[in-house]
């Protein structure tokens, strides 16, 4: 706690401070030439993209500093103001990272010595040339300050800034504090992972902790917001964390600042409710609803688009299950092998996400459809998975008891494990109702409670299938069985091969052309050897022959997938520099303009108060082309997002892009499709849409984004 005499010595040192402003005319028309502080400024570039940007140097004497846009306990920023034609507007002055000081026993953030800080001008509204002509030239501005050393003396000079460029030495230094000036997480490098209120000792504090191959090389913290409520004395920053004592007992919604590193300097911006825990207790006592809504998630993940291929097979292979004992019993044992199936394909991918994120890579559902070896993988599986409903091989899977089913219908036990994995494996493009909500906790989670999550989703998945095994009497709406299975059989297989067409037109979008080549050839091999073992493992060939054919056909399987699938590149996917950068403009059927995220945008759209659409989809995610279909391409929806103050935003999440990921993290979600409505730029303020949405929901959000 505070003790008096320093509560009493930081309460006199403030009111000094508040006098010393209130006087600050006097005090700086004394100064004149004997003022501790200098400044020019000079124009750094002027460009089409960007506006134009003008540098503001300070030359501060010895033993004197400036403050920073939060000068801690107490002082005042450095602030300009401009005289600028019509038409035009200067963005929020710009701030390196600052130093930490202590004066008259208060702890403040600013600078000493030299600073160079950054001011954007740019013209009002979206107009695609941003530059300044240079018959607008020369410029006005006011710059005020409040140097201190042993006394605090506030300050201003009237400069002014005309079209000559700045000599090489002036951009130099520029540049030097430009690397100073925080950028947006990305996540690329570094990410919060978590943001909570802890307490321990009778004390509170907010604990930020990083994810990321930075986060062991995090050197300070500068808190921006909240302002006050904080001890400035005891931020701990370090590997891996940050931790701000609070004072009382108030949290705040979120908690902003500029954290520096080895490298970089961030700024940071993490909300309590979607970043983290608010508080340990109150995330415990959240944890069985999320354990719920995962369970009502994996139910639901039957009837989306992704699984309906596999729920058909499912639905075949229960039909005869309540005709004879034996039956019932061996419809009962394949569920349970299903069920094993999509349980084990969880924890594959439970330890996939944790061996990522402990390499610091950003992950989310459905993660896997960004690798296009992957995607190779899975066409080559759901190909020969169709091939065998065709009848082109057969593989009757041996057990100590005996075969169990037939290989006809789909009902041996290896048939069963594999249409679990199936199932699971086409699900993950999917994001059902209740279930982003869960898996946007989980993703924020330590590793066993995401074990948990994938576990819990699992279950649910497999349920209604055990339970109609189980209780076979429910199936007596469907048909006896007859000729009508070996149609249904192969009408199957054609829908499996337009899942492998869809698949290839991902991995088209992803690799190119060559990709798609490669597919293709890769297909046709498959389809010749998968020919020629069922050609050589007929129904009367020994167990040794199968066995002999099949680890022949497995190992030169293998070996052709190596080579088809090594040297895949990736086209689409961004860099953390590319994704900055990353500005096009689409329009679809519609008419509709859409942009294409990157941060320096939505930044951008951000600081002018724009209302922004966010889009967050994949080519890989069929709910997110249904959801286009029938509610983006609506023309109530299209003539509302064509609103003068509505600017659409797509994110596309079809490839690797780790600033889309952190985004997603940002609104508490860790997959597409999502839609994200941000009010005048406030993003604090979004709107978050539930995983289903209808035309009147989207409409009526966009209504509440206007108020």
């Amino acid at each position: 706690m505070m003790s008096e005499r320093t509560f009493t010595a930081k309460t006199f040192a403030g009111l000094l401070l508040a006098v010393l402003t209130v006087f600050s005319p006097l005090f700086a028309s004394t100064q004149g030439e004997n003022s501790p502080v200098s400044a020019e400024i000079y124009t750094v570039d002027n460009s089409s993209a960007e506006g134009l940007l003008v540098a503001v140097r300070m030359t501060i004497a010895p033993g004197w500093h400036v403050y920073w846009k939060n000068p801690g306990e107490a002082g005042m920023p450095v602030e300009i103001r401009w005289e600028l034609p019509d038409g035009y507007q200067a963005l929020p002055l710009e701030y390196p990272a600052p130093e930490r000081f202590e004066s008259g026993g208060l702890a403040g953030f600013g600078y000493s010595g030299e600073v160079v800080l950054f001011s954007r001008i740019v013209p009002v509204g979206g107009k695609e040339d941003r530059s300044f002509s240079e018959d607008r030239f020369p410029l006005k501005a006011e710059l005020s300050w409040l140097s201190c050393g042993e006394v605090c003396i506030p300050g201003s000079a009237s400069l002014n800034l005309d079209a000559s460029p700045a000599g090489k030495e002036r951009l130099s230094l520029a540049g030097k504090f430009r690397k100073r000036v925080p950028e947006r997480l990305d996540g690329a490098d570094l990410a919060v992972a978590r943001a909570s209120v802890i307490s321990e000792g009778g004390m509170r504090s907010l604990e930020l902790v990083f994810s990321g191959p930075e986060a062991a090389e995090i050197r300070a913290f500068y808190p921006l917001f909240p302002e006050k409520g904080l001890d400035l004395n005891a931020i701990a920053a370090g590997p891996a964390s940050v931790v701000l004592q609070l004072k009382d007992d108030a949290a705040p919604e979120r908690v902003e600042g500029v954290l520096e590193t080895t490298r970089s300097v961030y700024l940071v911006d993490a909300s309590l409710r979607q970043g983290g825990r608010r508080d340990p207790p109150g995330a415990l006592a959240s944890l069985p609803v999320m354990l719920g809504l995962a369970f009502v998630g994996g139910v639901l993940l039957n009837i989306m688009p992704c699984v309906l291929p596999v729920l058909g097979l499912k639905v075949f292979s229960l039909v005869g299950s309540d005709r004879q004992g034996d039956s019932r019993k061996t419809g009962r044992y394949l569920s349970l092998v299903f069920a094993a199936g999509v349980l084990l394909s969880f924890w594959v991918l439970a330890a996939f996400v944790w061996v990522l994120q402990g390499m610091g890579e950003q992950v989310g559902w459905g993660f896997q459809f960004q690798s296009p070896v992957f995607l190779m993988f899975i066409a080559v599986v759901v190909f020969a998975f169709g091939m065998n409903l065709f009848g082109l091989y057969e593989f009757n899977a041996p057990v100590v008891s005996g075969k169990i089913g037939r290989v006809a219908s789909h009902r041996d036990a290896l048939g069963a494990f594999v249409s679990g994995v199936l199932a699971t494996t086409l699900a993950t493009p999917c994001t059902a109702p209740f279930l982003g909500t869960a898996l946007g906790f989980a993703f924020s989670q330590p590793p066993l409670v995401i074990f948990l999550f994938f576990t819990v989703i699992a279950l649910g998945m497999a349920a209604p299938y055990v339970l109609l095994a189980w209780h076979p009497a429910w199936l007596k709406f469907l048909p006896k069985p007859g000729h009508w299975m070996y149609l249904f059989k192969q009408f199957m297989g054609f829908i499996l091969v337009a899942v492998v067409i869809w698949l290839a037109s991902i991995l088209g979008a992803q690799g190119g052309s060559p990709a798609v080549s490669r597919l293709l050839g890769l297909l046709f091999a498959v389809a010749f050897v998968l020919w020629a073992v069922g050609a050589m493992t007929a129904r009367n060939a020994s167990l040794g022959r199968r066995l002999a054919v099949w680890g022949v056909a497995l190992l030169l399987l293998v070996a052709l997938f190596v080579r088809m699938s090594s040297g895949l590149t990736v086209r689409g996917e961004l860099s953390a520099g590319q994704a900055r950068q990353n500005t096009k403009v689409l329009a679809d059927g519609s008419g509709l303009v859409w942009h294409d995220f990157s941060p320096a945008l939505l930044d951008s759209l951000r600081e002018e108060g724009r209302t922004v659409f966010l889009d967050f989809t994949a080519d890989w995610c069929i709910t997110c082309k249904v959801l286009e279909a029938s509610v983006l391409r609506n023309g109530d929806v299209v003539a509302a997002l064509r609103d003068d103050g509505v600017v659409a935003v797509r994110a596309d999440w079809t490839t690797k892009n780790d600033s889309v990921t952190a985004l997603l993290r940002k609104f508490g979600r860790s997959g597409v499709p999502l839609l994200v409505i941000i009010p005048r730029g406030d993003i604090d303020k979004a709107i978050v849409l539930p995983e289903v949405v209808t035309v009147d929901m989207l409409l009526a959000a966009l209504r509440d984004a206007r108020e």
